[in-house]
């Protein structure tokens, strides 16, 4: 008896015994690895076990060894987009993942208007949302894993993928992020690879909880891992313990981020996604990674001509500047007096996807940047406004602006007539209500009544002020 106690010790101290090599959720069949680079494999085999990797697109067949505790990492080479694959893995008895496709891999994170389902929620449905699911299953190549929500107070290893990989269908992206089904989409039809799209995201949460706590320090010396105030899924990490940690191993392009309805009014909101976005990268590896993140959509809140939102649509305007390889798809068209959740998530989805395409896949002559603020000055009782856009400011037809507000030195804002410079990437704003103007703002409230800037792609320029008012509606 004595022996076999000793006999048990000893296997239970050499690490854990698996039957046959296992694999973390996001590892499996209908998956969709990144093209065209050395894509990470990983799990768990005895301790000191051979595992052998065989990919059928070459035939070639990887090895490694799991480590004491049982892990193990390889790298394969994957090819041009393309699939059907199989892939075999085995330590002696295999696995063997059907149905791979080699493409394009994007993952989603963000709150309730990313997890925003093409169904919609209830009493909030999605513009054309039948129409969506009885398209899906023309796009057979766009592969779906959504992560079930989690929170942790320590990393995991692996996560709930919710029923695995599914192939584009009526039923799979039904429940499936709107926002990152259109983008996924839109790859799919303009790039004609397959496209894996990932979805890892939680309603109403802060973006401290995506964050590790030594990340979210660097803004917030003294925010808390664990403030009883929140509940458990807004703890900083909590999140980005469960539902990230678990991802990073997973070769994938970019990353799609549309939060910040829970931050709303912090003024460090900026730099917060400056460390999340450089967190994220430096944990898959590649400080270059796009991070394409969604503009904060009008919305009454507490009050429609309140500044809340337009606050933190500024902050998330000032992450352009911080973030390399960043970009914001514009919303200020795209809100609701009645839900926090518009159902207009098709243009958001394609407006990122211009963005991706543009920056990321090279197609240089999209017009994908909204306009964007970029110097005033006042001349002859008027306001004259430069931005900087791709394309030009203004329909074909031009004509008047509305949303604009002007003010003088009394700091009192009174609405304002705006025309579009011919020519220029120039636009004039004046009152008679106001002789010496010294500052302007643009859909610069919770709720704008209107808002018609555009440039020559029809889209819509981000709210901004050229004062520093805070206090001042």
């Amino acid at each position: 008896m004595k022996k076999l106690l000793v006999l048990a010790w000893g296997l239970l101290a050499a690490g854990p015994v698996f039957p046959k090599v296992k694999l973390p959720s996001v590892l499996g069949s209908n998956m969709v690895l990144q093209r065209e680079c050395d894509a990470n494999l990983w799990g768990w085999a005895s301790p000191s076990k051979k595992v052998t990797v065989t990919t059928s697109w070459d035939g070639r067949k990887y090895a490694t060894r799991a480590d004491a505790d049982g892990n193990w990492l390889l790298k394969v080479a994957t090819p041009a987009a393309g699939g059907p694959y199989t892939i075999r893995i085995s330590d002696g008895e295999p696995v063997v993942l059907e149905n791979v496709m080699v493409g394009e891999v994007w993952i989603c994170s963000g709150q309730s208007n990313m997890g925003m389902p093409v169904c919609g929620y209830p009493g909030d449905p999605t513009e054309r949302m039948n129409e969506l699911m009885l398209e899906a299953g023309k796009y057979p190549s766009l592969r779906l894993f959504h992560v079930r929500p989690e929170a942790a107070s320590e990393p995991k290893d692996d996560c709930d993928g919710m029923g695995g990989w599914q192939v584009s269908s009526a039923h799979s992206v039904s429940g499936f992020t709107a926002t990152g089904y259109i983008f996924g989409r839109k790859l799919c039809e303009t790039l004609n690879v397959p496209v894996g799209m990932i979805q890892s995201d939680w309603g109403g949460t802060r973006i401290e909880a995506w964050m590790t706590v030594s990340a979210a320090q660097k803004v917030l010396p003294n925010i808390l891992e664990s403030d009883p105030a929140y509940d458990e899924q807004n703890r900083t990490a909590r999140l980005y313990n469960a539902m990230i940690c678990p991802l990073t191993n997973f070769t994938a392009r970019g990353f799609l981020w549309y939060q910040g309805e829970a931050n709303r009014g912090f003024d460090g909101y900026a730099r917060y996604m400056q460390e999340l976005a450089s967190l994220w990268r430096g944990r898959w590896g590649d400080a270059e990674m796009p991070f394409y993140f969604v503009q904060l959509a009008p919305y009454t809140y507490d009050d429609a001509e309140g500044l809340s939102l337009p606050l933190t649509v500024e902050q998330q305007t000032q992450a352009l500047d911080l973030i390399p390889f960043s970009g914001m798809a514009s919303t200020t068209d795209a809100g609701s007096e009645h839900t926090i959740h518009p159902p207009y998530k098709i243009r958001v989805g394609e407006r990122l996807a211009l963005l991706a395409l543009k920056r990321t896949y090279g197609y240089g002559a999209l017009i994908a940047q909204s306009p964007r603020y970029e110097s005033v000055r006042f001349e002859a009782g008027q306001a004259i406004v430069r931005f900087r856009t791709d394309g030009i400011m203004g329909p074909q037809w031009k004509g008047p602006i509305e949303g604009f507000e002007i003010a003088g030195a009394d700091r009192v804002f009174v609405p304002a007539e705006a025309e579009y410079v011919p020519g220029a990437l120039e636009v004039t704003v004046h009152s008679d209500r106001v002789p010496e103007p010294v500052a302007v703002r643009y859909a610069f409230r919770n709720m704008p009544r209107a808002a018609t800037l555009v440039n020559s792609g029809d889209l819509p320029a981000y709210p901004f002020r050229t004062d520093d008012w805070n206090d001042v509606r």
